[in-house]
């Protein structure tokens, strides 16, 4: 009975957080983009992102390894409040560069606490599972939010539906205190010294964290950039918040069905073929006009990218040392953030001299690229993570 629970309350706390910080992520670039803002500002304000994250995701899983996570789950949640509605208040480019920071700082906080909960369970089979439901949760979340999001835009404007969605994201709250099971993995004076550097002797971890790092830098490319690229071919808010949706609930199937494909197939050779066809994907939409093709592309996109980042979570949690599940969680969080600050900056360069399209096609061989080192990696090693 806990176990059903805990996965209903981990389920519910994610969706209602996703569903509104990722619901905020689309306007951002469109919102920007009215208050004047250049494609080289945009892409910085993309970065601001994942810049506190990229220097506190391993001090803070450290933090979490010890004093658990329900306080900093609450934290989030409020930091995310805050984001939202400041643009409300302070409608100029300053407001959104403060909202920006403060959401990227929260989502970190968010995801490795939950994460860390997660993985202070000692059984595989339960930790596996509520891997899937925080992942379905995201999906859930990440599907609603844009599509209400792009409605409410077209009907009341930017700054009042990153109002209200940073109202309704404390609603989140009330069901934090009722997660049940062990605040922290382990006992404070267990702990050790030991640099978080040594984490990458662990080859299956490497492995892990480059997968996670290609595929939140695709989705981050696309949350932030197909707005604009959509809104340059004439699509309204509703519509690109609809395609948004499609992608979102693309991973909510595809998460529904992974359990089978890893029964049946090696989990590294899922992971390279559905980064390859990611960056196929990112080379076609550029090339498309019609709202229907934009939708296939979109939702083949979100098939591609949901394999790879609930496979990289497990890998990554049961390849920790017990005592380590929040450093090394916040070490895999720093490496993302890394490439979702300095590859933002550089394909807002490219797009002021190519457009917005090129950021597409740049992206989209970048990851092919990934892809077929990971195939390459595949050949040397097939282990497989059970879900």
């Amino acid at each position: 009975m806990k176990r059903k629970t805990n996965s209903i309350l981990i389920f519910i706390c994610t969706s209602l957080f996703m569903f509104s910080l990722i619901g905020s992520r689309p306007l951002i670039p469109i919102y920007s983009n009215h208050l004047g803002a250049t494609n080289l500002q945009i892409g910085a304000i993309i970065a601001l992102f994942s810049l506190l994250p990229l220097f506190m995701a391993i001090p803070l899983g450290k933090l979490i390894d010890r004093i658990g996570s329900k306080t900093p789950l609450v934290v989030s949640v409020l930091i995310a409040s805050l984001s939202l509605v400041i643009p409300y208040f302070l409608s100029t480019l300053l407001g959104v560069y403060i909202s920006q920071v403060l959401s990227g700082l929260s989502q970190l906080v968010f995801v490795l606490a939950m994460q860390s909960y997660i993985g202070g369970n000692r059984k595989y089979k339960i930790r596996d599972y509520y891997i899937a439901i925080f992942s379905i949760g995201v999906a859930i979340g990440s599907f609603i939010g844009p599509l209400v999001s792009g409605i409410l835009t077209d009907r009341v404007g930017y700054s009042v539906t990153l109002g209200a969605l940073g109202a309704l994201i404390i609603l989140a709250l009330p069901f934090i205190p009722f997660i049940k099971g062990k605040e922290t993995s382990i006992q404070k004076e267990e702990f050790s010294n030991k640099k978080s550097s040594d984490l990458f002797l662990i080859s299956d971890l490497r492995k892990a964290f480059i997968v996670s790092a290609i595929v939140l830098l695709a989705k981050d490319i696309y949350l932030a950039f197909f707005p604009l690229l959509a809104m340059d071919k004439g699509l309204s808010a509703t519509m690109i918040g609809l395609l948004i949706s499609l992608n979102a609930l693309a991973g909510i199937l595809i998460r529904t069905l992974l359990p089978y494909l890893v029964k049946k197939y090696s989990t590294n050779i899922i992971i390279s073929y559905s980064i390859m066809c990611a960056g196929i994907a990112f080379l076609t939409i550029p090339m498309l006009t019609n709202s229907f093709l934009l939708g296939f592309v979109s939702f083949l996109l979100g098939l591609s990218l949901g394999i790879g980042q609930p496979l990289s979570i497990s890998i990554t949690i049961n390849s920790l040392p017990p005592d380590r599940v929040g450093e090394g969680l916040g070490l895999r969080l720093s490496i993302n953030k890394l490439t979702q600050v300095v590859m933002p900056l550089l394909l807002g360069g490219i797009s002021a001299l190519g457009g917005i399209a090129s950021i597409f096609y740049v992206s989209g061989f970048l990851i092919i690229s990934a892809s077929l080192n990971t195939k390459n990696k595949s050949k040397e090693d097939n282990n497989s993570v059970n879900l």
